[in-house]
Formats: structure tokens, C-alpha cells, sequence
């Protein structure tokens, strides 16, 4: 029985032309699938095949449009932000940072004198109060010595600032070796030191104290071949005696200064009752039983 055989006909090789297109057309599909990944309504359009002039421009602007494109500029603001925030926080000294570091030095600078070292007024009066409270609590009083040297400006003035600065040094460092290392000395004014005592017996030690401050003040002094001598006055106030609280012991104090400088004496206590040159020690405990809290 005779068998029919149908031959198909041979595919010829691919022509280049052909293989374009294929190309063409798989390009041309992962770009429709990108614009309608990227929810560009400009692209969706098959019947737009080219992508120049107007089709273009459309296009960039549905790019930028796009949820996408905004989800990645929100995540880039935010990582911006966060960058300057980290910055503030390792650069302490730029902005507000800067202005309050500043603040806190100018304010240790203004808390001590820059000659001496010693506290300024502002500070002492802090440290004033601080040792009134604490003798208010265990029941012992404070005393506050202030030491004017006299004739110091003119000295000062015409030795020259330089001479007048060693000259400040100098009697500073004298009366802080009188006192003990725990007792506290200030620079008032440009001739005033201050200290406050609240470890003594008997007001006997508070007269020799301030003796000895008197004392040693007035050692010679010889700047530039020329020796000086300083003398100074010196106001004695007591708390609780002559007063309750750290503003009125200053007030005291100083009205004793002038009290002394008036009457032609060395060392003046705020109160008269207690004369420096007492035969017989008084005791704390004694002069002060009726006035402490």
C-alpha cells in the first residue's frame, strides 16, 4: 500500500532583520511594563512608541510624579534631617550650643578673680550663705573678716599696673596663708579680701586671727628696688550677733571697716560690746548661748 509522505519545507536561518526585531519588540515590552510599573498614564498608551519631544518631556514629569519618585524624596528629606541632627549633637559649639558654652565660661571667668584666682563677690556671697546655713543646723556661729588695704590705688598707681598686679598677688597670698586650707578667701574689691571663719572656739581666736592678718599685710614689700609698706583695716562681723543672714553680715562688716578707718583703728568688730584688746578670752558658748537659734 503505497505510503504518502508530506515534507515540510525546511525553516530557512534567521535573517538579521528578523533578529531586530525580536530585540525590538522584547525592549519595547520591559518599557511598557516599567511605565505601567512606575504609573506613568503618558507611556500607557501602546499607540506611543517613540519616546522624543512632548512624549518625552511628559514622561520625565510622570516620573517625577510618581509615588515612587515621592516615596524616595520623602526617605532623602529624612535622611538629611537626620544627619543635621546628628551633626548638632557631636558639634556641641555651633549654634545655640555655642552661645550657652560661652555663657558658662564667661560665668566660671566672672565667678574668680583673674589676678588672684581667689572668688570674686558674686561667688563668696554664695559660699557666705552656704556656711550660714550650715551653722544654722548645728547650732555654731560664722565669723566674716574684711581686709581693706590702705592707700593701695596710689601705690597701685604709681608702681604701674604691672607692679600694682604683683603687689595684689603678693598680699593675697599672705592673708590666704594666715587661715586654714578649709577656710574660704574672697577678692571683694581691688583693695578688699574677705574670709569667712566658722571653725573657732572663742572670739579671743577670731581677735587673733585677724591680728596676725594685720601682721602680715603689713610686711615690707620690694618691687623694683623700692620697698613698700601697705597697712589695712580690718572689720569684724559675727553671725548670729550682729546678723541673720549672708547681706546683712556683709553690711556689718563693712560698716565696721569704716568704723575703724574713722576711730584710727587696726581691727573693729560690728559689735560693740567686744574690744580686740580683751584680757580674758570669751567663749563662744558663753557671748553667743542667748543669740544662737
Amino acid at each position: 500500500m503505497p505510503v504518502s509522505v508530506c515534507l515540510a519545507p525546511l525553516k530557512s536561518d534567521p535573517k538579521p532583520t528578523d533578529t531586530l526585531s525580536n530585540r525590538h519588540s522584547i525592549d519595547r515590552l520591559l518599557e511598557l511594563m516599567m511605565i505601567k510599573a512606575l504609573g506613568l498614564s503618558a507611556y500607557s498608551n501602546p499607540a506611543m512608541s517613540s519616546l522624543d519631544g512632548a512624549t518625552a518631556s511628559a514622561g520625565l514629569f510622570g516620573i517625577a510624579a510618581s509615588p515612587l519618585m515621592a516615596f524616595i524624596a520623602a526617605c532623602l528629606i529624612g535622611l538629611f534631617a537626620l544627619g543635621g541632627w546628628w551633626l548638632k549633637s557631636w558639634y556641641p559649639t555651633s549654634g545655640f550650643r555655642r552661645k550657652r558654652s560661652i555663657k558658662k565660661s564667661s560665668e566660671r571667668v566672672s565667678a574668680y578673680d583673674h589676678l588672684t584666682g581667689l572668688p570674686t563677690r558674686r561667688l563668696f556671697v554664695t559660699l557666705l550663705e552656704q556656711s550660714i546655713g550650715r551653722a544654722a543646723k548645728i547650732g555654731r556661729p560664722v565669723a566674716l573678716l574684711v581686709v581693706e588695704l590702705e592707700h593701695f590705688r596710689m601705690v597701685a598707681e604709681n608702681q604701674g599696673q604691672a607692679n600694682g598686679n604683683v603687689l595684689v598677688r603678693v598680699q593675697a597670698a599672705r592673708v590666704k596663708g594666715v587661715l586654714r586650707s578649709t577656710e574660704t578667701v574672697a577678692r571683694l574689691a581691688q583693695d578688699q579680701l574677705a574670709m569667712i571663719l566658722d571653725n573657732f572656739t572663742s572670739i579671743e581666736d577670731v581677735s587673733a586671727i585677724a591680728e596676725r592678718l594685720q601682721a602680715t599685710v603689713g610686711l615690707p614689700l620690694i618691687l623694683d628696688g623700692q620697698e613698700l609698706f601697705l597697712t589695712c583695716r580690718i572689720g569684724v562681723a559675727l553671725y548670729p550677733q550682729d546678723a541673720s543672714e549672708h547681706e546683712g553680715l556683709i553690711k556689718q562688716a563693712m560698716r565696721a571697716v569704716k568704723t575703724a578707718k574713722s576711730e584710727g583703728q587696726a581691727i573693729q568688730f560690728a559689735s560693740s560690746a567686744i574690744a580686740v584688746s580683751s584680757a580674758e578670752p570669751v567663749s563662744v558658748s558663753s557671748f553667743l548661748a542667748d543669740r544662737l537659734p
